[in-house]
């Protein structure tokens, strides 16, 4: 995906306006006022210096007294204030990544030769109207908390774990959802590089965990600087190196034996301890001018799991993961600094279960591989006093290969031999039955971005507007995926809709059941892919102005274009779209202590993949038809999944195979009759937000912030009667089926976000938050095998033109309560090192669900107004939309560090035990509904147990998956220097 020739002239253009720009998320900025007894006190040189910092860096206060320092690495910094007749002022403070600290200074005359003082000033949480949260390496080591970047997210504020991927003992860690948003829709950045999986959102674990150096996460009131998302952003940066030589080495130890079981009643896993290996080592090649940094992880880990609807063990998954970085940091010429990155990472899982495994058959038993890589490249340079230029180019890439079944149909007319490569699927419990999820055997399918961003600092001041930082910048985000998506080894797969969960003998055997009403589908694929190209040119204009000591704003715009073409070549979007981003700070008595903060902001996503890529080549054409026959299979039938699904095959053979059309109720053939017109649009959300912060003393903080979200331009599925197209089997028509996008959707997200930390002493520090949240809407818009999916509303609308086929109520990713409160106690051991206590501890309200079918049959009640196909059901809710909840979750982990050494040398270890106390909460299940009874939905209120009622199991735990992680133990050993 080279696309130099985009970049130039956008680079060009740019340089005749601003200069050079940069990557969002590496830096920070250090802000501050000097004053002589209450006024600004303009004309005083301003030095600061860092172990971060290559050098130093020299600022001269305004005509207002305030200074800024724009585009500065994280961490600690001293800040030294000079000038001729005062007393000089030394004070130190950190500087968050992706913040902005303040730093203000009182200046006296000078009696004495240097007066030194360390001045608290207001945490960078208080200083903008960004509702951010800010964790370092060092607070994470000390928490029991995994420190995967997904995990440390989670500790944030209105981020929740409610995305489609809810499994706690998935390898996979869980789908984040960010300030209501769907889990697709925020925006991860690892050294200034999108990390975000193309089709899903979700980001890609391109990082070591000890070269982590710190991860901020922004939830509301967001920058211009930021763009293609409508939930969050995340921003984490791996270690630089220094002019001191620093490194560590860590072995983590987890067995599956340390978890112990759960309700459901599951056998203890056997003994299997398994080693991540870590390794970082950081230095200079020369001071002040280059440093490198370096790390490692290498990991087997033998992960137990258990199938579908069962307490019977999987066979155990070996995963080995590798990862690598290489970073240097060089100061080119004095205030020129170029920064680059190189990480690996690869991943081996055998055997391997896609989507839930109901039996041996469905898992990939030869495993499959997924290797990436990811380069990034900053550089900044201060031009003039006043002027700070910057650049960012990354590209990241990964590939699928050897995933799924390696099966490929030799005869279709044998129906064994399709069988063998084919796969059922249950849509009431979920999970695959069969042989594996797609095809082992085909193409290996990549998906890469490309991202050059670029940014211009200027910072202006006078007497009668205050003080201005004003940044500009272009950026240019291009993704691609290559994929002919094969979806078995037979491209034949068989779907269960009828609410008949597939049962096991005494002795674990499975038995699937295939009934009348249930469906099979033909997913061919006619038109090979040629890779899709979805690109968006970004402006931006952000001023930082700080008006008086009492008043600052936040004037910001942002302007997206997309230009999208589909893997067949095809258009799929010429959107644009501007966004606004305005927010205001009040500071009650000028001193950064008492801020009220409120603003008002629009965030545009990006084309998703998942929505713009439907059409196009390497899609599969759906062809779906229903079966009417007697039942194949059940729990005295003797038959396992390939027999039925032979069984199946043999029904499908008689009736003509895909020659037929009485029994077809549905079929879509990416650029035939399921197509783009090129005018897709880019969702998009308008937040309000109002807050308040305080600085409680010198080591305490508070802040509080409402928001109310609002999203538009949902994308959607239409068909309209009597708009067809000539099958190309020459036996019919099939109906056009448009993507596009709709308003006639609703979702909503209103929260309340607090957030607090209290350093008692120096050795004991409480932290915490607490969201109260709603997420309300009549569409879901997600799941986990596809990630994005559209409304339909204005598919086939006549037959889901009543009320309760989309009801507006609590969605999937609703989450009323979660808190994360911790504290954390050093008691130095003498001449034997120190010991860090640290407890958290965890509550997460229940999440919601519904009496729902997505199989209600409508066809007798609807006039056909003059389709092809027809749908034969549709969706319907029996009770209210998330009437019902799982239970809370209660956990209280525990965290025990050890260091100790001597000569620069320490000796680290640590033991963690999570859900100390091994509570028990069931946070999902079964939710089968069956249809008893016909009833006409248009005209009807069912009533339960006369035309519906819920399955045996509604509301039960059907899974050991089903219930929260239970008690946990890990261990770590190592060393630092």
């Amino acid at each position: 995906m080279k696309r130099f020739h985009r970049f130039i002239p956008a680079l060009l253009g740019l340089a005749l306006i601003t200069g050079s720009l940069f990557a969002q998320g590496t830096t920070s900025a250090l802000t501050g006022r000097v004053e002589h007894q209450g006024e600004g006190l303009p004309g005083v040189t301003v030095t600061i210096t860092s172990p971060s910092l290559q050098g130093e860096r020299v600022e001269i206060t305004d005509v207002n007294g305030n200074f800024h320092f724009p585009a500065i690495p994280p961490g600690e910094y001293t800040v030294v204030f000079t000038m001729d007749g005062m007393a000089t002022v030394r004070q130190t403070t950190r500087v968050a990544l992706a913040g902005t600290q303040r730093a203000n200074a009182s200046m006296g005359l000078s009696t004495v030769a240097e007066a030194i003082t360390v001045t608290a000033t207001a945490p960078a949480v208080l200083e903008t109207t960004e509702i951010q949260t800010n964790f370092t390496n060092e607070e994470v080591n000390d928490l029991p908390v995994n420190r995967a970047l997904q995990s440390i997210v989670e500790l944030s504020p209105g981020v929740t774990a409610t995305g489609p991927n809810k499994n706690p003992r998935a390898a996979a860690p869980p789908s984040l959802t960010i300030s209501g948003a769907y889990a697709y829709d925020s925006l991860f950045l690892v050294n200034g590089a999108v990390t975000n999986e193309n089709m899903r959102g979700q980001t890609d674990s391109l990082f070591i965990e000890d070269a982590i150096e710190e991860t901020t996460i922004l939830t509301g009131s967001i920058s211009a600087e930021y763009g293609r998302f409508t939930g969050g952003v995340v921003s984490a940066i791996t270690k630089s190196g220094g002019n001191e030589f620093s490194g560590s080495l860590r072995d983590t130890l987890t067995n599956p034996s340390w978890t112990s079981t759960t309700p459901r009643g599951e056998a203890k896993a056997a003994s299997t301890l398994n080693h991540t290996y870590e390794a970082t080592l950081g230095g200079r090649i020369l001071r002040d001018h280059l440093w490198f940094f370096g790390a490692g992880r290498l990991f087997e880990q033998d992960i137990p799991g258990f199938f579908t609807d069962s307490t019977l063990e999987m066979p155990t998954t070996i995963q080995a993961d590798e990862r690598f970085e290489g970073k240097l940091t060089g100061q080119i010429a004095k205030g020129h600094t170029l920064v680059g990155s190189y990480l690996s990472y690869e991943i081996d899982q055998t055997p391997h279960c896609a989507f839930g495994c109901w039996d041996i058959g469905t898992m990939d038993i030869d495993g499959r591989q997924v290797p990436r890589e990811m380069i990034t490249a900053q550089y900044s340079g201060i031009i003039t006093n006043n002027f700070l230029v910057e650049a960012g180019y990354s590209t990241r890439d990964l590939v699928f290969s050897n995933s799924g079944g390696n099966h490929v149909t030799t005869d279709f007319n044998d129906p064994r031999d399709v069988a063998l490569g084919s796969w059922g699927y249950d849509f009431t419990a979920g999970g695959a039955w069969g042989s594996p999820i797609f095809c082992g055997v085909c193409d290996d399918e990549s998906r890469a971005n490309e991202y050059y961003n670029l940014k211009g600092t200027y910072y202006l001041a006078s007497e009668a507007t205050g003080s201005h930082s004003i940044v500009a910048g272009y950026e240019n985000f291009a993704e691609s995926r290559f994929s002919n998506n094969y979806q078995s080894g037979s491209n034949f797969d068989l779907y269960i809709w009828s609410g008949i969960t597939p049962t096991r003998t005494s002795d674990g055997e499975l038995r699937p059941v295939f009934s009348a009403g249930d469906e099979l589908l033909w997913w061919p694929i006619f038109t090979p892919s040629q890779g899709s190209d979805f690109v968006t040119e970004s402006l931006f204009i952000n001023d930082k102005w700080d008006f008086s000591p009492n008043l600052s704003f936040n004037l910001g715009v942002r302007y997206d274009r997309n230009d999208g073409t589909d893997s067949a070549g095809n258009p799929i979007s010429k959107d644009s779209n501007f966004s606004p981003r305005l927010g205001a700070i009040y500071d009650i008595n000028g001193d950064g202590r008492y801020r009220i903060n409120a603003s008002y902001s629009r965030y545009v996503s990006r084309i998703q993949e998942g929505i713009g890529g439907n059409a196009g080549g390497g899609n599969p054409s759906t062809f779906i038809w229903q079966y009417d026959g007697p039942n194949i299979g059940g729990p005295d039938s003797g038959m396992d999944a390939f027999d039925v699904l032979e069984e199946a095959y043999r029904w499908f053979l008689s009736i003509g195979g895909t020659g037929n059309t009485s029994h077809l109720v549905g079929a879509s053939i990416p650029g035939l009759n399921t197509v783009m017109l090129g005018d897709l649009k880019s969702p998009n959300v308008d937040e309000f937000t109002v807050g308040f912060g305080a600085q409680v003393g010198s080591n305490a903080y508070f802040r509080a912030d409402l928001i109310d979200r609002s999203w538009g331009d949902f994308y959607a599925l239409y068909t309209v009667p009597n708009d067809q197209v000539p099958s190309p089997a020459g036996d019919g028509f099939l109906d056009n089926q448009i993507y596009g996008n709709t308003n006639d959707v609703e979702r909503t997200y209103q929260a309340v976000q607090l957030q607090a930390a209290y350093r008692f002493r120096p050795r004991l520090n409480f932290g915490g938050n607490y969201t109260w949240s709603q997420t309300e809407g009549n569409s879901d818009g997600e799941n986990a095998g596809s990630g994005p999916l559209t409304d339909l509303a204005h598919f086939y609308p006549e037959y889901r033109s009543f009320g309760a086929n989309s009801p507006v109520g609590l969605l999937l990713q609703d989450q009323t309560h979660k808190a994360r409160l911790w504290v954390a106690y050093d008691q130095p051991l003498g001449g034997l090192g120190n010991l860090n206590i640290s407890l958290l501890q965890r509550f997460d309200s229940g999440t919601p669900y519904s009496a729902f079918t997505a199989a209600l049959p409508v066809v007798d009640y609807v006039n056909d107004p003059g389709y092809a196909t027809p749908p034969d059901s549709v969706e319907y809710f029996f009770s209210d939309r998330g009437e019902f909840r799982w239970e809370d979750q209660t956990a209280t982990d525990l965290a025990l560090n050890w260091t100790g050494g001597a000569f620069g040398l320490n000796l680290f270890a640590e033991a963690e035990v999570f859900n100390l106390f091994d509570e028990s909460a069931q946070i999902n299940g079964n939710t089968s509904v069956a249809v008893l009874e016909p009833f006409n939905p248009f005209t009807e209120t069912p009533v339960e147990g006369v035309h519906w009622q819920k399955g045996g199991n509604f509301g039960n735990a059907t899974s050991v998956n089903h219930y929260q992680l239970p008690r946990t133990y890990r261990f770590s050993l190592g060393l630092r220097f």
